[in-house]
């Protein structure tokens, strides 16, 4: 069941086809990571690679004889059931569903299935280590080598044959396309002499598909629009893509003078992701996709160290330290996140990349917070992760230090992103208990955007009570010119107001502007303008929400103005949530909490209350949330071109 749930997150996780414009408008070519690489020698830095690789693959193998006598024969339990593994077909028709229906799971699942069998038995050869798993592989790295393409079909359409199946005249590289090539080169390199004992064949097929496919596309070609060279703002492809390239090469590629220009391009590449990022460090595609943006990040620049032998360094990066602290800062309790955008609300970031930082830094706020997400994931720490290889050697590499360290949250009270424009307050620093709130500016441009400028979540002891309802299942559509049809992706189905009957839109125009914070001894306020979130047809000139948020009180109250130009229709302020809604006493909604209530405050001769529940059939929303939501909708009574109010939040026990 724990590897189902790891495989399940990392299909979410590949279900990213979107090429938005990010939120992140720094201009400046500050190009750290090429800088390092300079520093440090440029390719000279890498001339002991030979050296590197045998003692990476020396102390893997030792790590693995290690393991408890209990884990490896769970290991080894599981490449036994995978010996009758039937590995499934990929047929045309089954690619061409995303063409022709706009279904991605089917799939994505079938060929995630392969990759993901190939790693149990490559894990159960490491552990057994007598050649009974070796055919197997072959079956399973034939069957993959075989492949027309390692391109999901969602992410095929940039090829200049459009959305079809995979032209065999022109190389794609996508995140899955590295994913592959990381892993097969990871299989080549810890099995290379069983493999080459059983067929010489597979090694120089191997070889000659990762060149083909990765090395000489990557190295020929700038267009591709995820590396950078084009001056588009990047999101986690970039950083992704390069990630795995980078470990192919450092693992597998032979040939000097090819391996040095692929890791220099690599570095130039990746710094179009670092140059991207504000100064605050702030992820605007969320949580659950800092893992696969800073999270690669860390994997990124720990290769480059690593196989330097520490001459390519990055320990007093004060903005890559920033991008680390982001996730923790990003932390309510347990797997709950701040789940703006695309990102979940429920999630566990990659452990590995969360001690790769704390190594870094030497920071012992990431470094507890790493092995309290270790065992969130982990709850079972004698068995180890499976799911992928380059999952598997993290576990292995990191599991020792991190079941060493005490497990510990940091639980930060005040984090304030002035760039990002987000904000996390907790009543009580250090732990989950009391109230949580966190709210959001920026404009709807952003990587994963939803239409949501000035939303607002708040928990309480940990738990949700109004929330972020975050992102359904990844169609055709998700990534479309129909992205905003969907519901949740709509300003009236997050904790925003309508105006004149008039939605968000979205646009890089579409903004908030004046956004302030002052942290002030006994009271936290945020401020800001969203009118310029809505087109002209919501006639607002002016629309200021300011969260006034009291710790001592366990309190929020959200003070609202606006002026109008005409009135059309009601202005509406809606507020999600997952909890039981009492209605039933005017000025006051009840949200009931399993141990604890939010109490919200409004003016009953300004506003009625309308409760609609809106039904979740989307899996990836119901294991969050269940099968329903509500939305709990104040509606003015009055025509007033101007108005002032206030909303109380108190939470009670």
């Amino acid at each position: 069941m724990r590897i189902q749930k790891i495989f399940t997150f990392l299909l979410l996780m590949l279900w990213v086809g979107c090429q938005y414009v990010t939120a992140q408008d720094h201009k400046a070519a500050r190009n750290y990571l090429h800088a390092a690489w300079e520093k440090a020698g440029g390719n000279t830095a890498f001339n002991a690679t030979d050296s590197w690789r045998e003692q990476r693959y020396s102390a893997i193998i030792t790590a693995i004889q290690q393991l408890p006598a209990s884990t490896r024969q769970t290991l080894v339990k599981e490449a036994d059931k995978a010996m009758s593994f039937t590995w499934p077909a990929l047929p045309a028709s089954l690619y061409l569903q995303y063409r022709d229906n706009g279904n991605r799971v089917n799939f994505e699942t079938v060929q995630s299935e392969r990759r993901r069998v190939l790693s149990v038995l490559v894990v159960g050869e490491l552990a057994d280590g007598n050649g009974k798993y070796i055919p197997q592989i072959a079956n399973g790295l034939w069957a993959i080598l075989e492949e027309s393409t390692w391109v999901l079909p969602a992410h095929i359409g940039v090829q200049k044959a459009g959305t079809d199946l995979a032209d065999p005249a022109e190389q794609v590289i996508d995140l899955v396309a590295g994913e592959t090539a990381a892993a097969i080169s990871w299989t080549q390199f810890l099995l290379r002499e069983q493999l080459d004992k059983y067929s010489p064949m597979i090694n120089k097929r191997i070889s000659y598909e990762l060149n083909r496919r990765i090395v000489v596309p990557f190295l020929e070609r700038n267009d591709y629009w995820w590396m950078g060279f084009n001056g588009k703002p990047m999101n986690n492809w970039n950083i992704w893509v390069n990630t795995n390239v980078l470990q192919t090469a450092l693992l597998v590629v032979n040939e000097t003078d090819t391996r040095n220009k692929v890791i220099e391009k690599a570095v130039r590449s990746a710094d179009f992701f670092l140059n991207g990022y504000p100064e605050d460090g702030g992820c605007d595609e969320g949580p659950s996709y800092w893992g696969h943006a800073g999270g690669k990040l860390i994997e990124f620049v720990n290769w480059l160290n690593s196989a330097s032998g520490g001459k390519v360094s990055f320990r007093d990066n004060e903005l890559i330290h920033r991008i680390g602290a982001y996730i923790y800062k990003m932390h309510i309790d347990s797997s709950r996140f701040v789940n703006f955008a695309d990102a979940s609300a429920s999630t566990i970031p990659p452990p590995h990349t969360v001690y790769l930082y704390s190594q870094t830094f030497q920071d012992p706020l990431m470094k507890g917070f790493a092995a309290y997400l270790y065992r969130l994931a982990n709850r079972d720490t004698t068995r180890i992760n499976t799911s992928s290889l380059l999952f598997f050697i993290y576990d292995l590499e990191c599991r020792t230090a991190l079941l060493a360290a005490q497990p510990a949250a940091p639980f930060t009270d005040v984090n304030w992103l002035p760039d990002l424009q987000v904000l996390s307050l907790r009543s009580e620093a250090g732990r989950a208990r009391g109230l949580y709130f966190a709210a959001k500016g920026g404009h709807n441009a952003e990587s994963h955007n939803h239409n949501d400028i000035g939303n607002f979540v708040l928990y309480m002891d940990g738990k949700p009570a109004i929330i972020d309802v975050g992102v359904g299942t990844y169609t055709k559509q998700t990534f479309s010119k129909d992205r905003y049809k969907l519901w949740y992706m709509q300003s009236q189905w997050h904790n925003c107001p309508t105006v004149n009957g008039v939605q968000q839109q979205d646009g890089r125009r579409f903004q908030a502007k004046d956004v302030s914070f002052k942290d002030n001894r006994t009271s936290k306020v945020l401020s800001m303008d969203i009118a310029a979130a809505y087109p002209e047809a919501a006639m607002v000139k002016a629309l200021k929400r300011t969260f006034t948020f009291t710790p001592s009180s366990s309190g929020l109250q959200l003070a609202e103005s606006y002026e109008l130009e005409s009135w059309k229709a009601p202005y509406m302020l809606h507020f999600m949530t997952s909890l039981p809604v009492d209605t039933a006493t005017p000025g006051t909604v009840v949200l009931q909490g399993s141990e604890a209530r939010l109490l919200m405050t409004y003016d009953p001769a300004l506003f009625e209350v309308v409760v609609d529940r809106q039904a979740i059939d989307d899996i990836r929303l119901s294991s969050v949330w269940g099968s329903a939501v509500s939305r709990v909708t104040l509606k003015a009574k009055g025509q007033a071109l101007q108005a002032r109010y206030r909303i109380g939040f108190t939470m009670k026990r």
